[in-house]
Protein backbone atom coordinates (compact mmCIF):
# COMPACT_ATOMS: atom_id res chain seq x y z
CA UNK A 1 0.00 0.00 0.00
CA UNK A 2 2.88 2.38 0.77
CA UNK A 3 4.44 1.63 -2.62
CA UNK A 4 1.06 2.28 -4.27
CA UNK A 5 0.59 5.63 -2.51
CA UNK A 6 4.09 6.80 -3.49
CA UNK A 7 3.34 5.83 -7.09
CA UNK A 8 0.08 7.80 -7.06
CA UNK A 9 1.83 10.90 -5.71
CA UNK A 10 4.52 10.51 -8.37
CA UNK A 11 1.84 10.27 -11.04
CA UNK A 12 0.25 13.44 -9.63
CA UNK A 13 3.62 15.25 -9.94
CA UNK A 14 3.90 14.24 -13.59
CA UNK A 15 0.32 15.39 -14.29
CA UNK A 16 1.03 18.75 -12.66
CA UNK A 17 4.17 19.18 -14.75
CA UNK A 18 2.28 18.46 -17.98
CA UNK A 19 -0.55 20.83 -17.05
CA UNK A 20 1.84 23.66 -16.14
CA UNK A 21 3.68 23.37 -19.47
CA UNK A 22 0.43 23.86 -21.40
CA UNK A 23 -0.64 27.22 -22.83
CA UNK A 24 -4.27 26.32 -22.10
CA UNK A 25 -5.68 28.46 -19.27
CA UNK A 26 -7.94 25.73 -17.95
CA UNK A 27 -5.04 23.28 -17.75
CA UNK A 28 -2.93 25.78 -15.85
CA UNK A 29 -5.84 26.23 -13.45
CA UNK A 30 -6.04 22.47 -12.92
CA UNK A 31 -2.29 22.29 -12.28
CA UNK A 32 -2.87 24.16 -9.00
CA UNK A 33 -4.82 21.13 -7.69
CA UNK A 34 -2.15 18.47 -8.27
CA UNK A 35 -0.62 16.50 -6.67
CA UNK A 36 -1.90 17.39 -3.20
CA UNK A 37 -5.59 17.01 -4.22
CA UNK A 38 -4.94 13.27 -4.47
CA UNK A 39 -4.43 12.95 -0.70
CA UNK A 40 -6.40 15.86 0.80
CA UNK A 41 -10.15 16.63 0.90
CA UNK A 42 -11.58 18.57 -2.02
CA UNK A 43 -12.50 22.21 -1.37
CA UNK A 44 -14.92 22.87 -4.26
CA UNK A 45 -17.20 21.13 -6.73
CA UNK A 46 -14.49 21.47 -9.39
CA UNK A 47 -11.91 19.77 -7.15
CA UNK A 48 -14.35 17.02 -6.15
CA UNK A 49 -15.06 16.18 -9.79
CA UNK A 50 -11.35 16.17 -10.66
CA UNK A 51 -10.57 13.84 -7.77
CA UNK A 52 -13.33 11.40 -8.77
CA UNK A 53 -12.17 11.43 -12.40
CA UNK A 54 -8.56 10.74 -11.39
CA UNK A 55 -9.28 7.70 -9.24
CA UNK A 56 -11.92 6.44 -11.66
CA UNK A 57 -9.35 6.55 -14.49
CA UNK A 58 -6.80 4.80 -12.28
CA UNK A 59 -9.21 1.92 -11.70
CA UNK A 60 -9.90 1.55 -15.41
CA UNK A 61 -6.19 1.67 -16.27
CA UNK A 62 -5.71 -1.29 -13.93
CA UNK A 63 -8.45 -3.26 -15.75
CA UNK A 64 -10.85 -3.20 -12.83
CA UNK A 65 -14.17 -3.66 -14.63
CA UNK A 66 -17.60 -2.33 -13.73
CA UNK A 67 -16.75 0.75 -11.74
CA UNK A 68 -19.68 2.41 -10.05
CA UNK A 69 -19.35 6.06 -9.00
CA UNK A 70 -21.47 6.05 -5.85
CA UNK A 71 -24.18 8.39 -4.62
CA UNK A 72 -23.04 11.45 -6.51
CA UNK A 73 -25.96 13.73 -5.67
CA UNK A 74 -25.33 13.18 -1.95
CA UNK A 75 -21.51 13.24 -2.20
CA UNK A 76 -21.24 16.36 -4.34
CA UNK A 77 -24.06 18.44 -2.84
CA UNK A 78 -22.03 20.03 0.02
CA UNK A 79 -19.48 21.33 -2.51
CA UNK A 80 -22.23 22.57 -4.82
CA UNK A 81 -24.07 24.29 -1.95
CA UNK A 82 -20.87 25.93 -0.69
CA UNK A 83 -19.89 27.20 -4.15
CA UNK A 84 -23.36 28.65 -4.67
CA UNK A 85 -23.34 30.36 -1.28
CA UNK A 86 -20.01 32.14 -1.82
CA UNK A 87 -20.92 33.13 -5.38
CA UNK A 88 -18.20 31.26 -7.29
CA UNK A 89 -20.74 29.12 -9.16
CA UNK A 90 -24.29 29.36 -10.49
CA UNK A 91 -26.69 26.47 -11.07
CA UNK A 92 -26.17 26.67 -14.82
CA UNK A 93 -22.38 26.75 -14.46
CA UNK A 94 -22.52 23.71 -12.18
CA UNK A 95 -24.76 21.94 -14.68
CA UNK A 96 -22.23 22.66 -17.43
CA UNK A 97 -19.39 21.22 -15.31
CA UNK A 98 -21.44 18.10 -14.59
CA UNK A 99 -22.28 17.77 -18.27
CA UNK A 100 -18.59 17.58 -19.21
CA UNK A 101 -17.98 15.27 -16.25
CA UNK A 102 -20.59 12.86 -17.65
CA UNK A 103 -19.19 13.20 -21.19
CA UNK A 104 -15.71 12.34 -19.91
CA UNK A 105 -17.09 9.21 -18.23
CA UNK A 106 -18.72 8.31 -21.54
CA UNK A 107 -15.37 8.42 -23.37
CA UNK A 108 -13.46 5.25 -24.27
CA UNK A 109 -16.62 3.16 -24.01
CA UNK A 110 -15.14 0.47 -26.23
CA UNK A 111 -12.13 -0.01 -23.94
CA UNK A 112 -14.31 -0.02 -20.83
CA UNK A 113 -16.94 -2.48 -22.05
CA UNK A 114 -16.71 -5.94 -20.51
CA UNK A 115 -18.70 -7.96 -23.04
CA UNK A 116 -21.05 -6.02 -25.31
CA UNK A 117 -20.24 -2.45 -26.24
CA UNK A 118 -21.77 -0.29 -23.50
CA UNK A 119 -21.59 -2.87 -20.70
CA UNK A 120 -19.23 -0.83 -18.52
CA UNK A 121 -20.94 -0.97 -15.13
CA UNK A 122 -20.56 2.81 -14.78
CA UNK A 123 -23.47 3.58 -12.49
CA UNK A 124 -24.37 6.92 -10.91
CA UNK A 125 -26.62 6.44 -7.89
CA UNK A 126 -29.19 9.08 -7.06
CA UNK A 127 -31.75 9.61 -4.31
CA UNK A 128 -32.53 7.40 -1.34
CA UNK A 129 -32.33 7.92 2.39
CA UNK A 130 -29.27 8.69 4.51
CA UNK A 131 -28.31 7.22 7.90
CA UNK A 132 -30.88 9.46 9.62
CA UNK A 133 -33.70 8.18 7.42
CA UNK A 134 -34.11 11.40 5.42
CA UNK A 135 -34.26 11.39 1.62
CA UNK A 136 -31.11 12.92 0.12
CA UNK A 137 -32.67 14.04 -3.18
CA UNK A 138 -31.55 17.58 -3.91
CA UNK A 139 -30.89 20.04 -6.71
CA UNK A 140 -28.05 17.89 -8.06
CA UNK A 141 -30.44 14.92 -8.36
CA UNK A 142 -32.57 17.11 -10.59
CA UNK A 143 -29.57 18.31 -12.61
CA UNK A 144 -28.34 14.77 -13.30
CA UNK A 145 -31.79 13.67 -14.45
CA UNK A 146 -32.08 16.76 -16.69
CA UNK A 147 -28.65 16.09 -18.16
CA UNK A 148 -29.33 12.45 -18.95
CA UNK A 149 -32.67 13.31 -20.55
CA UNK A 150 -30.90 15.85 -22.77
CA UNK A 151 -27.70 13.96 -23.58
CA UNK A 152 -29.38 10.56 -24.17
CA UNK A 153 -26.09 8.72 -23.74
CA UNK A 154 -26.01 4.94 -23.30
CA UNK A 155 -23.23 5.23 -20.73
CA UNK A 156 -22.89 5.95 -17.85
CA UNK A 157 -26.30 4.96 -16.50
CA UNK A 158 -28.44 6.16 -13.61
CA UNK A 159 -29.94 4.17 -10.76
CA UNK A 160 -32.52 5.99 -8.67
CA UNK A 161 -33.30 4.79 -5.15
CA UNK A 162 -36.96 5.55 -4.46
CA UNK A 163 -39.08 5.57 -1.29
CA UNK A 164 -42.21 7.21 0.10
CA UNK A 165 -40.25 10.46 0.62
CA UNK A 166 -39.05 10.75 -2.99
CA UNK A 167 -40.15 14.24 -4.13
CA UNK A 168 -42.77 14.60 -6.86
CA UNK A 169 -40.30 16.61 -8.95
CA UNK A 170 -37.84 13.70 -8.92
CA UNK A 171 -40.56 11.29 -10.10
CA UNK A 172 -41.47 13.76 -12.85
CA UNK A 173 -37.88 14.20 -14.05
CA UNK A 174 -37.29 10.43 -13.88
CA UNK A 175 -40.29 9.74 -16.11
CA UNK A 176 -39.19 12.46 -18.54
CA UNK A 177 -35.74 10.89 -18.65
CA UNK A 178 -37.11 7.37 -19.18
CA UNK A 179 -39.37 8.33 -22.08
CA UNK A 180 -36.40 9.71 -24.03
CA UNK A 181 -35.44 6.05 -24.52
CA UNK A 182 -32.01 6.31 -22.82
CA UNK A 183 -32.88 3.44 -20.44
CA UNK A 184 -32.16 5.48 -17.31
CA UNK A 185 -32.90 5.53 -14.49
CA UNK A 186 -33.39 2.01 -13.16
CA UNK A 187 -35.64 2.28 -10.10
CA UNK A 188 -34.71 0.50 -6.84
CA UNK A 189 -37.38 0.06 -4.18
CA UNK A 190 -35.20 0.72 -1.15
CA UNK A 191 -38.06 0.37 1.34
CA UNK A 192 -38.34 -3.26 0.24
CA UNK A 193 -34.67 -4.01 -0.45
CA UNK A 194 -32.94 -2.57 2.63
CA UNK A 195 -34.94 -4.60 5.21
CA UNK A 196 -34.27 -7.73 3.13
CA UNK A 197 -30.54 -6.94 3.16
CA UNK A 198 -30.57 -6.43 6.90
CA UNK A 199 -32.33 -9.75 7.50
CA UNK A 200 -29.81 -11.47 5.23
CA UNK A 201 -26.83 -10.26 7.27
CA UNK A 202 -25.93 -6.65 6.43
CA UNK A 203 -25.80 -4.34 9.46
CA UNK A 204 -28.75 -1.97 9.88
CA UNK A 205 -26.49 1.08 10.02
CA UNK A 206 -24.87 0.12 6.70
CA UNK A 207 -28.01 -0.48 4.65
CA UNK A 208 -28.58 3.23 4.03
CA UNK A 209 -25.40 3.10 1.90
CA UNK A 210 -26.92 0.53 -0.43
CA UNK A 211 -25.60 0.58 -3.96
CA UNK A 212 -25.25 -1.92 -6.79
CA UNK A 213 -22.32 -3.97 -8.04
CA UNK A 214 -22.98 -2.86 -11.61
CA UNK A 215 -26.37 -3.61 -13.11
CA UNK A 216 -28.88 -4.11 -10.28
CA UNK A 217 -27.38 -6.36 -7.57
CA UNK A 218 -27.53 -4.65 -4.14
CA UNK A 219 -24.46 -4.32 -1.92
CA UNK A 220 -22.99 -1.82 0.55
CA UNK A 221 -20.85 0.91 -1.02
CA UNK A 222 -17.33 0.98 0.41
CA UNK A 223 -17.84 -2.12 2.55
CA UNK A 224 -18.82 -4.95 0.19
CA UNK A 225 -16.59 -7.17 -1.87
CA UNK A 226 -19.72 -8.92 -3.10
CA UNK A 227 -19.17 -10.58 -6.46
CA UNK A 228 -22.71 -10.93 -7.68
CA UNK A 229 -22.39 -13.27 -10.68
CA UNK A 230 -19.04 -15.08 -10.48
CA UNK A 231 -20.51 -18.42 -11.60
CA UNK A 232 -22.73 -19.38 -14.53
CA UNK A 233 -26.42 -18.54 -14.19
CA UNK A 234 -28.85 -21.23 -13.01
CA UNK A 235 -31.25 -22.45 -15.75
CA UNK A 236 -34.43 -23.87 -14.14
CA UNK A 237 -35.49 -25.37 -17.48
CA UNK A 238 -32.76 -28.04 -17.28
CA UNK A 239 -34.62 -30.61 -15.09
CA UNK A 240 -37.85 -30.48 -17.14
CA UNK A 241 -36.79 -32.91 -19.92
CA UNK A 242 -35.71 -35.32 -17.16
CA UNK A 243 -39.19 -35.49 -15.60
CA UNK A 244 -40.81 -36.14 -18.99
CA UNK A 245 -39.27 -39.62 -18.91
CA UNK A 246 -41.13 -40.53 -15.70
CA UNK A 247 -44.73 -41.35 -14.80
CA UNK A 248 -46.85 -39.40 -12.33
CA UNK A 249 -50.41 -39.68 -11.09
CA UNK A 250 -50.88 -35.93 -10.45
CA UNK A 251 -49.27 -32.65 -11.40
CA UNK A 252 -48.30 -32.06 -7.78
CA UNK A 253 -46.34 -35.30 -7.84
CA UNK A 254 -44.53 -34.19 -10.99
CA UNK A 255 -43.90 -30.74 -9.54
CA UNK A 256 -42.39 -32.16 -6.35
CA UNK A 257 -40.03 -34.35 -8.38
CA UNK A 258 -39.06 -31.38 -10.56
CA UNK A 259 -38.32 -29.23 -7.50
CA UNK A 260 -36.23 -32.01 -5.95
CA UNK A 261 -34.16 -32.37 -9.14
CA UNK A 262 -33.80 -28.58 -9.40
CA UNK A 263 -32.51 -28.32 -5.84
CA UNK A 264 -30.07 -31.20 -6.36
CA UNK A 265 -28.71 -29.47 -9.47
CA UNK A 266 -28.18 -26.19 -7.61
CA UNK A 267 -26.47 -27.74 -4.57
CA UNK A 268 -23.64 -28.93 -6.81
CA UNK A 269 -22.57 -25.38 -7.67
CA UNK A 270 -18.99 -24.10 -7.28
CA UNK A 271 -18.32 -22.88 -3.74
CA UNK A 272 -14.69 -21.67 -3.78
CA UNK A 273 -13.42 -18.84 -5.99
CA UNK A 274 -9.94 -17.35 -6.14
CA UNK A 275 -9.70 -13.56 -6.48
CA UNK A 276 -6.70 -11.44 -7.48
CA UNK A 277 -5.31 -9.00 -4.96
CA UNK A 278 -6.00 -5.31 -5.61
CA UNK A 279 -4.08 -2.64 -3.68
CA UNK A 280 -5.93 0.11 -5.56
CA UNK A 281 -9.39 -1.11 -4.56
CA UNK A 282 -8.11 -1.76 -1.02
CA UNK A 283 -6.98 1.88 -0.80
CA UNK A 284 -10.63 2.94 -1.19
CA UNK A 285 -11.90 0.77 1.70
CA UNK A 286 -11.37 2.08 5.23
CA UNK A 287 -11.68 -1.44 6.64
CA UNK A 288 -8.83 -2.72 4.44
CA UNK A 289 -6.51 -0.03 5.78
CA UNK A 290 -7.62 -0.63 9.38
CA UNK A 291 -7.18 -4.40 9.08
CA UNK A 292 -4.03 -4.15 6.92
CA UNK A 293 -5.64 -6.71 4.62
CA UNK A 294 -6.23 -6.70 0.88
CA UNK A 295 -9.85 -6.51 -0.24
CA UNK A 296 -9.61 -10.03 -1.66
CA UNK A 297 -8.29 -11.45 1.59
CA UNK A 298 -10.57 -10.33 4.42
CA UNK A 299 -10.13 -6.57 4.19
CA UNK A 300 -13.75 -5.76 3.29
CA UNK A 301 -16.69 -6.08 5.71
CA UNK A 302 -19.03 -8.13 3.49
CA UNK A 303 -18.33 -11.09 1.21
CA UNK A 304 -21.83 -12.13 0.19
CA UNK A 305 -21.31 -13.42 -3.34
CA UNK A 306 -24.25 -14.20 -5.57
CA UNK A 307 -25.89 -16.35 -8.20
CA UNK A 308 -28.39 -15.44 -10.88
CA UNK A 309 -31.29 -17.35 -12.44
CA UNK A 310 -32.07 -17.09 -16.14
CA UNK A 311 -35.16 -18.27 -17.97
CA UNK A 312 -37.50 -18.44 -14.97
CA UNK A 313 -40.53 -17.32 -17.07
CA UNK A 314 -39.80 -20.08 -19.60
CA UNK A 315 -39.66 -22.71 -16.86
CA UNK A 316 -42.90 -21.49 -15.26
CA UNK A 317 -44.71 -21.44 -18.61
CA UNK A 318 -43.46 -24.96 -19.37
CA UNK A 319 -44.83 -26.25 -16.07
CA UNK A 320 -48.13 -24.44 -16.64
CA UNK A 321 -48.47 -26.11 -20.03
CA UNK A 322 -47.77 -29.53 -18.52
CA UNK A 323 -50.45 -28.93 -15.90
CA UNK A 324 -53.01 -27.62 -18.37
CA UNK A 325 -52.60 -30.03 -21.28
CA UNK A 326 -51.25 -33.21 -19.70
CA UNK A 327 -53.02 -33.35 -16.35
CA UNK A 328 -56.07 -31.04 -16.52
CA UNK A 329 -57.29 -31.43 -20.12
CA UNK A 330 -55.41 -34.69 -20.86
CA UNK A 331 -54.86 -33.86 -24.53
CA UNK A 332 -51.16 -34.78 -24.33
CA UNK A 333 -48.89 -37.28 -22.62
CA UNK A 334 -45.48 -36.61 -21.12
CA UNK A 335 -44.00 -38.89 -23.78
CA UNK A 336 -45.51 -36.73 -26.54
CA UNK A 337 -44.07 -33.67 -24.83
CA UNK A 338 -40.64 -35.31 -24.79
CA UNK A 339 -40.97 -36.17 -28.50
CA UNK A 340 -41.83 -32.57 -29.32
CA UNK A 341 -38.73 -31.26 -27.62
CA UNK A 342 -36.51 -33.92 -29.18
CA UNK A 343 -37.76 -32.94 -32.66
CA UNK A 344 -37.65 -29.19 -31.90
CA UNK A 345 -41.42 -29.02 -32.64
CA UNK A 346 -40.93 -30.22 -36.21
CA UNK A 347 -44.24 -31.87 -37.10
CA UNK A 348 -45.82 -30.56 -33.89
CA UNK A 349 -46.70 -27.00 -34.92
CA UNK A 350 -50.29 -27.36 -33.71
CA UNK A 351 -49.16 -28.33 -30.22
CA UNK A 352 -46.62 -25.51 -30.17
CA UNK A 353 -49.39 -23.03 -30.95
CA UNK A 354 -51.42 -24.61 -28.17
CA UNK A 355 -48.58 -23.99 -25.72
CA UNK A 356 -48.06 -20.41 -26.89
CA UNK A 357 -51.79 -19.72 -26.59
CA UNK A 358 -52.20 -20.85 -22.99
CA UNK A 359 -53.84 -17.93 -21.16
CA UNK A 360 -52.11 -18.82 -17.89
CA UNK A 361 -48.56 -17.52 -18.20
CA UNK A 362 -45.74 -16.08 -16.14
CA UNK A 363 -46.72 -12.47 -15.50
CA UNK A 364 -50.47 -13.05 -15.23
CA UNK A 365 -51.57 -11.98 -11.72
CA UNK A 366 -53.51 -15.22 -11.24
CA UNK A 367 -53.28 -16.94 -7.80
CA UNK A 368 -52.28 -20.28 -9.29
CA UNK A 369 -49.51 -18.75 -11.45
CA UNK A 370 -48.24 -16.70 -8.51
CA UNK A 371 -48.26 -19.75 -6.23
CA UNK A 372 -46.34 -21.88 -8.74
CA UNK A 373 -43.77 -19.14 -9.30
CA UNK A 374 -43.20 -18.67 -5.58
CA UNK A 375 -42.85 -22.44 -5.09
CA UNK A 376 -40.12 -22.58 -7.72
CA UNK A 377 -38.25 -19.52 -6.42
CA UNK A 378 -38.58 -20.80 -2.84
CA UNK A 379 -37.05 -24.13 -3.84
CA UNK A 380 -34.17 -22.33 -5.57
CA UNK A 381 -33.72 -20.18 -2.46
CA UNK A 382 -33.76 -23.23 -0.20
CA UNK A 383 -31.13 -25.03 -2.27
CA UNK A 384 -28.86 -21.99 -2.40
CA UNK A 385 -29.12 -21.56 1.37
CA UNK A 386 -27.13 -24.82 1.60
CA UNK A 387 -24.38 -23.45 -0.68
CA UNK A 388 -21.39 -21.44 0.55
CA UNK A 389 -19.00 -19.36 -1.52
CA UNK A 390 -15.66 -18.97 0.24
CA UNK A 391 -17.43 -19.87 3.47
CA UNK A 392 -20.17 -17.21 3.27
CA UNK A 393 -23.92 -17.33 2.55
CA UNK A 394 -24.93 -16.80 -1.06
CA UNK A 395 -27.52 -14.45 -2.57
CA UNK A 396 -29.68 -15.30 -5.56
CA UNK A 397 -31.49 -13.07 -8.04
CA UNK A 398 -33.97 -13.74 -10.81
CA UNK A 399 -32.43 -11.34 -13.32
CA UNK A 400 -29.49 -12.40 -15.46
CA UNK A 401 -27.66 -10.99 -18.49
CA UNK A 402 -27.40 -14.54 -19.92
CA UNK A 403 -30.84 -14.67 -21.54
CA UNK A 404 -29.27 -14.98 -25.01
CA UNK A 405 -25.87 -16.54 -24.23
CA UNK A 406 -27.16 -19.42 -22.06
CA UNK A 407 -30.06 -20.07 -24.46
CA UNK A 408 -27.92 -20.63 -27.56
CA UNK A 409 -27.38 -24.33 -26.86
CA UNK A 410 -30.46 -24.94 -24.75
CA UNK A 411 -32.93 -27.44 -26.27
CA UNK A 412 -36.53 -26.51 -27.08
CA UNK A 413 -38.78 -25.99 -24.06
CA UNK A 414 -42.46 -26.63 -23.37
CA UNK A 415 -43.37 -22.94 -23.39
CA UNK A 416 -43.13 -23.07 -27.21
CA UNK A 417 -39.55 -21.85 -27.38
CA UNK A 418 -37.43 -23.60 -30.04
CA UNK A 419 -33.81 -24.72 -29.79
CA UNK A 420 -31.42 -21.80 -29.29
CA UNK A 421 -34.09 -19.10 -29.09
CA UNK A 422 -33.54 -16.50 -26.34
CA UNK A 423 -34.96 -16.95 -22.87
CA UNK A 424 -37.36 -14.42 -21.41
CA UNK A 425 -35.63 -11.33 -20.05
CA UNK A 426 -35.53 -11.05 -16.24
CA UNK A 427 -38.99 -10.77 -14.65
CA UNK A 428 -40.76 -10.21 -17.94
CA UNK A 429 -43.66 -11.86 -19.75
CA UNK A 430 -43.35 -13.67 -23.05
CA UNK A 431 -46.83 -12.83 -24.24
CA UNK A 432 -48.67 -10.19 -26.24
CA UNK A 433 -51.51 -10.28 -23.73
CA UNK A 434 -49.59 -9.03 -20.68
CA UNK A 435 -49.12 -5.28 -20.44
CA UNK A 436 -47.05 -3.20 -18.00
CA UNK A 437 -49.78 -2.87 -15.31
CA UNK A 438 -50.26 -6.67 -15.33
CA UNK A 439 -46.59 -7.59 -15.00
CA UNK A 440 -46.16 -5.00 -12.25
CA UNK A 441 -49.14 -6.42 -10.33
CA UNK A 442 -47.61 -9.87 -10.75
CA UNK A 443 -44.16 -8.73 -9.56
CA UNK A 444 -45.72 -7.13 -6.47
CA UNK A 445 -46.84 -10.60 -5.30
CA UNK A 446 -43.50 -12.40 -5.66
CA UNK A 447 -41.63 -13.51 -2.55
CA UNK A 448 -38.22 -11.83 -2.29
CA UNK A 449 -37.45 -13.01 1.24
CA UNK A 450 -34.40 -14.90 2.52
CA UNK A 451 -31.51 -14.88 0.07
CA UNK A 452 -33.58 -13.71 -2.93
CA UNK A 453 -32.06 -10.24 -3.11
CA UNK A 454 -29.40 -10.45 -5.83
CA UNK A 455 -31.42 -8.36 -8.29
CA UNK A 456 -35.04 -8.88 -9.37
CA UNK A 457 -35.83 -6.57 -12.27
CA UNK A 458 -39.12 -6.04 -14.06
CA UNK A 459 -37.85 -5.34 -17.57
CA UNK A 460 -40.47 -4.08 -19.99
CA UNK A 461 -40.70 -2.32 -23.32
CA UNK A 462 -43.39 0.33 -23.17
CA UNK A 463 -45.13 1.96 -26.13
CA UNK A 464 -43.89 5.20 -27.61
CA UNK A 465 -47.24 6.75 -26.57
CA UNK A 466 -45.95 7.14 -23.01
CA UNK A 467 -43.83 10.04 -24.25
CA UNK A 468 -46.99 12.17 -24.21
CA UNK A 469 -48.51 10.52 -21.12
CA UNK A 470 -45.77 10.82 -18.51
CA UNK A 471 -48.29 11.45 -15.72
CA UNK A 472 -49.77 7.99 -16.30
CA UNK A 473 -46.31 6.48 -16.22
CA UNK A 474 -45.47 8.26 -12.96
CA UNK A 475 -48.66 7.01 -11.29
CA UNK A 476 -48.00 3.47 -12.46
CA UNK A 477 -44.40 3.44 -11.23
CA UNK A 478 -45.16 5.03 -7.86
CA UNK A 479 -48.03 2.66 -7.19
CA UNK A 480 -46.04 -0.46 -8.07
CA UNK A 481 -43.08 0.57 -5.92
CA UNK A 482 -45.43 1.24 -3.01
CA UNK A 483 -47.01 -2.21 -3.41
CA UNK A 484 -43.74 -4.14 -3.49
CA UNK A 485 -42.04 -4.32 -6.89
CA UNK A 486 -38.30 -4.86 -6.32
CA UNK A 487 -36.70 -3.04 -9.29
CA UNK A 488 -37.92 -1.62 -12.60
CA UNK A 489 -36.15 -0.80 -15.86
CA UNK A 490 -37.92 0.33 -19.01
CA UNK A 491 -37.27 0.59 -22.72
CA UNK A 492 -39.33 3.05 -24.73
CA UNK A 493 -39.13 1.74 -28.27
CA UNK A 494 -40.91 2.25 -31.54
CA UNK A 495 -41.07 -1.06 -33.43
CA UNK A 496 -40.97 0.54 -36.87
CA UNK A 497 -37.91 2.61 -35.97
CA UNK A 498 -36.10 -0.52 -34.75
CA UNK A 499 -36.94 -2.40 -37.94
CA UNK A 500 -35.81 0.49 -40.09
CA UNK A 501 -32.60 0.84 -38.05
CA UNK A 502 -31.94 -2.86 -38.62
CA UNK A 503 -32.12 -2.28 -42.39
CA UNK A 504 -30.65 1.25 -42.52
CA UNK A 505 -28.26 1.71 -39.57
CA UNK A 506 -26.78 4.88 -41.06
CA UNK A 507 -30.10 6.68 -40.39
CA UNK A 508 -29.99 5.90 -36.63
CA UNK A 509 -26.45 6.47 -35.31
CA UNK A 510 -27.69 7.53 -31.85
CA UNK A 511 -30.63 5.18 -31.25
CA UNK A 512 -30.22 4.01 -27.63
CA UNK A 513 -31.75 0.79 -26.24
CA UNK A 514 -31.68 -0.95 -22.86
CA UNK A 515 -29.98 -4.36 -23.15
CA UNK A 516 -29.76 -5.98 -19.70
CA UNK A 517 -28.43 -3.80 -16.89
CA UNK A 518 -26.96 -1.32 -19.33
CA UNK A 519 -27.88 0.70 -22.39
CA UNK A 520 -26.16 0.72 -25.77
CA UNK A 521 -26.44 2.17 -29.22
CA UNK A 522 -28.67 -0.15 -31.24
CA UNK A 523 -26.15 -0.21 -34.10
CA UNK A 524 -23.38 -1.46 -31.78
CA UNK A 525 -25.26 -4.63 -30.81
CA UNK A 526 -24.82 -8.07 -32.37
CA UNK A 527 -27.64 -9.02 -34.74
CA UNK A 528 -29.18 -11.55 -32.33
CA UNK A 529 -29.65 -8.83 -29.72
CA UNK A 530 -31.17 -6.47 -32.30
CA UNK A 531 -33.60 -9.17 -33.41
CA UNK A 532 -34.51 -9.97 -29.80
CA UNK A 533 -35.29 -6.33 -29.06
CA UNK A 534 -37.48 -6.11 -32.17
CA UNK A 535 -39.38 -9.27 -31.18
CA UNK A 536 -39.96 -7.98 -27.66
CA UNK A 537 -41.03 -4.55 -28.90
CA UNK A 538 -43.50 -6.21 -31.31
CA UNK A 539 -44.95 -8.37 -28.56
CA UNK A 540 -45.37 -5.58 -26.03
CA UNK A 541 -46.80 -3.15 -28.59
CA UNK A 542 -49.56 -5.54 -29.67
Amino acid sequence: MRVLIKSIVSLGDRIQSLLRSSNNGRRKELSQMFPDLLYRPANSLDEALQKILFYNALLWQNRLWHNGLGRLDEILYPYYEQDLSIGVLTREEAKEKLKYFVLLLNRDMEAKSYSLLGDTGQVLLLGGIDKTGHDVSNELTEIFLELFAGLRLPDPKLILRVNDQTPEQIWKLSAECLVTGCGSPLLMNEELIMPLMERFGYAHEDCSEMGTSSCWEPLIIGKSFDQNNPVASIVPLIPIPQILRCEYTTFDELLNDYLTRLKDMIRKRTSTIQFDKSPILSLLYESCIEKKQDISNGGAIYYFHGMQVVGLPNAINSLLNIKEFVFDKRVLTLKTCADMLRHNYEGYDDYRLLFLGNSLKFGVPDPMVIDLTNKVTSSISEAISDVRMNGNPVKVGFSSPSYIGKARKCPASLDGRKYGEPFATHISPVSQDIDLPKILRFAETLDYSGNRLNGNVVDFTIPDAFRTHTNQLISLLKDSIKKGVYEIQLNVLDVESLKDARLHPEKYPYLVVRVWGFSAYFNDLPDEFKDNLIRRAEAYAS
